[in-house]
C-alpha cells in the first residue's frame, strides 16, 4: 500500500467535521481550504483523497464520500466544481462482543 503524500489530510477532515458539529456536510475543496488556510496548491491532493474515500474505505479515516456531484460555478470563468457528500462512517462493533450476546439468555 502507498502512502499518501499528503497525511494531514484525514486528519484535518476530521478536524474539519467535527469543527461542523455535523455527521454529515456537503463540502468543497474550496471550502476545505479556506477553513484551514491551506494553498491552491493542496486542492488536487484534497479532491484525491475526497475521492478515493468515496470509491473505497479509508481506515484510519471515520468518515466516507457517500456522494459526489458537479455544478457549474455561477462567475467567470464558470468552472465545474465537485462538491462531496461527506458523511461519517457507522461505527463497527468488534465481532467478539456480538458473539459473546448470542451466549447470555
Amino acid at each position: 500500500m502507498r502512502l499518501s503524500p499528503h497525511p494531514e489530510i484525514p486528519e484535518l477532515l476530521d478536524q474539519y467535521m467535527e469543527d461542523s458539529g455535523r455527521s454529515e456536510k456537503w463540502i468543497t475543496v474550496q471550502d476545505f481550504r479556506m477553513h484551514f488556510q491551506l494553498a491552491e496548491s493542496k486542492g488536487p491532493a484534497i479532491s484525491g483523497f475526497l475521492s478515493k474515500i468515496h470509491y473505497g474505505p479509508f481506515f484510519s479515516c471515520r468518515y466516507k464520500v457517500v456522494r459526489i456531484e458537479k455544478f457549474r460555478d455561477t462567475i467567470p470563468p464558470y468552472r465545474i466544481i465537485k462538491k462531496y457528500l461527506v458523511q461519517e462512517r457507522p461505527t463497527q462493533r468488534r465481532h467478539q462482543d456480538s458473539t459473546a450476546k448470542e451466549f447470555v439468555r
